[in-house]
């Protein structure tokens, strides 16, 4: 018989942190122990009518509408949710009575959502279920940025495809290119018809050159043909000239100008969003998207969007007109990143959430990850995929360079990591599909990487390396240093890849440690960097004195920006392992 007492001081604590967090958790209580045996849907009746919430923080309580925890205690669940909307529960019963990050969405009175995880766990005592603990974290403002994110992904690669087409594309084929980038432009804003119309040489008519029309949208060529400048409102004109964007909601509400309205009706115009074409001051023409029969309500991204493309498309007919050739790409990006300079913070904010640091329970093995970013953003990534109950996928990775499109590349990575590794695909047959999947949209980056997938009941783990430094390991009570490593060069670096992979099975007690290059690729204050090699000499001496994980990997971190004088130029990432 153990004489061990209990631990009341524990269990305050828990008690405590329970009450304090700021995510919904709770405990239901059967008033009468519900039999497994019974159907699925007979068991969610049963725990729809008898489930009593016995315990719950403020949060649940809030989630509910009640203002105190007292209010909801004693509720049943049947009179806080309909029978109709418990899918959660019906997906609690299908899994065995439990839910680990399962995500659901709650819809709000305005449209809106609201995201969150569900981690529910059921106590089975003799047969019968009699209690469920639960805690649900919402994750809606991750899932907003992530929705950003991939709206700024698909503007870049938009304003990159165009540009390039533009620069590549001869003189003689530069209506080809406008073609395109009215195409894409389309495309993101929903527009029913987008529309270049250009202003005769003798400045009197504006007539319709390119347009893009939504299949069965009536063609704005008829219409828009020498229609007289002099007759159009002057002051929009000022508009287009100082690079303003013109917005007309609902054309049918133009009654006190009768030459527009009787124009937008014979063209079937509802909306219309126009900026100028404009060389050196001069306009040109004019740059339009338009809505058939719906309202337009464009985002200020696509306005954006319409006048970088309206910009493209100006330079294109002047070196269509003139044999010039087109200013560098480069000098029209730097206005796209002048204007996204708050979504930089976002992209900093989310790819150090790629940074993977709570890994839950794993049998067998406790998994620590730190991450220090440098001042830029950059693209360290610490990524994992639960795709068993007996299996784990880590992608540790560096994306090269800094800055927003190093951001943009790590979510692309983590997508298609995620993908992969769900395919059940070994580590280096993932990094080889995510090598060729990738090659043909990333083109200014590469990737290094080490996947590794963990066997945590075996104490199993397969390696494959492209381009990532050794892997560390050693015994601890022997507190030796030994290697992983495999020469094999980055993805993304040269048209294919092939690599190999590496299995090794470790003992209790094993430490495995894996890091960034940023840790070793620090500048001495007296010139010079210190490298691989001295790194990992240095590595070996903190091993030899170090008792613990959190031990190591403070004097790690210590060594790269306490003890020694040393410049950081990039982001440092370390994943720690202890079986």
């Amino acid at each position: 018989m153990s004489s061990r007492t209990p631990d009341y001081g524990r269990y305050q604590h828990l008690e405590s942190f329970i009450r304090l967090s700021k995510d919904a958790i709770w405990c239901y209580e059967l008033d009468i122990p519900m039999p497994i045996s019974l159907s699925k849907e007979e068991q969610l009746e049963f725990i729809w009518s008898h489930s009593i919430v016995r315990d719950c923080n403020l949060p649940l309580a809030r989630f509910y509408g009640y203002q105190t925890t007292q209010e909801i205690i004693g509720k049943y669940l049947k009179d806080l949710v309909r029978l109709e909307s418990v899918d959660l529960l019906r997906q609690f019963i299908r899994d065995f009575y439990q839910l680990e990050n399962y995500e659901y969405f709650v819809e709000l009175s305005d449209g809106h959502q609201r995201v969150f995880l569900m981690n529910s766990h059921g106590q089975v005592e003799d047969g019968h279920l009699v209690r469920i603990w639960g805690q649900q974290i919402e994750i809606s403002s991750i899932r907003e940025s992530e929705v950003k994110l991939s709206g700024l992904l698909k503007f870049s690669q938009i304003v990159t495809e165009v540009s390039k087409t533009f620069v590549h594309s001869k003189a003689e084929f530069v209506s080809d290119a406008i073609q395109f980038a009215l195409e894409e432009l389309g495309k993101y804003s929903r527009a029913d018809r987008v529309f270049v119309a250009e202003i005769s040489p003798d400045k009197q008519f504006l007539s319709v050159s390119h347009e893009w029309v939504l299949e069965g949208m009536p063609s704005l060529y008829q219409v828009g043909t020498k229609l007289p400048i002099a007759k159009m409102n002057p002051e929009r004109l000022g508009i287009l000239a100082s690079d303003g964007v013109i917005h007309i909601a609902d054309t049918s509400l133009m009654v006190d100008e009768p030459w527009h309205l009787d124009l937008f009706k014979r063209a079937e115009v509802r909306s219309l969003l126009v900026v100028g074409l404009r060389d050196e001051g001069t306009v040109i023409g004019i740059l339009g998207i338009t809505t058939y029969k719906q309202v337009g309500n464009w985002s200020e991204e696509t306005k954006r969007l319409l006048g970088l493309i309206a910009g493209f498309i100006s330079q294109g007919l002047v070196r269509a007109k003139n044999e010039i050739k087109l200013m560098k790409k480069e000098k029209i990006l730097q206005r796209f990143y002048s204007d996204i300079k708050e979504d930089l913070a976002l992209a900093k904010l989310t790819q150090e959430a790629w940074v993977a640091k709570d890994f839950g329970e794993i049998p067998n093995v406790k998994i620590q990850s730190r991450f220090l970013p440098y001042d830029e953003i950059g693209g360290d990534l610490i990524l994992y995929e639960k795709t068993t109950e007996d299996r784990i996928d880590i992608f540790f990775g560096d994306i090269s360079g800094h800055g927003i499109s190093s951001a943009l590349v790590s979510g692309i990575a983590a997508v298609s990591f995620k993908k992969h590794s769900k395919l059940e695909l070994g580590p280096s047959e993932i990094l080889a599909a995510m090598h060729l999947e990738l090659k043909t949209i990333i083109f200014k980056h590469h990737i290094s990487a080490c996947v590794l997938r963990l066997f945590p009941k075996e104490r199993r783990v397969e390696f494959s390396f492209a381009g990532h430094p050794p892997v560390v390991f050693w015994k601890k009570n022997e507190r030796v240093m030994k290697l992983v490593k495999d020469e094999m060069y980055p993805i993304l670096l040269l048209d294919s890849w092939e690599g190999r992979t590496i299995s090794k099975t470790f003992e209790e007690g094993d430490c495995l440690l894996l890091y960034s290059d940023g840790i070793y690729e620090l500048e001495e204050e007296a010139g010079g960097y210190i490298g691989l090699d001295i790194f990992l000499q240095e590595l070996s001496e903190m091993i030899s004195v170090s008792d613990s994980a959190d031990s190591l990997l403070k004097k790690m971190i210590a060594n790269c920006l306490i003890d020694k004088d040393r410049i950081i130029h990039d982001d440092i990432a370390v994943l720690f392992m202890e079986f």
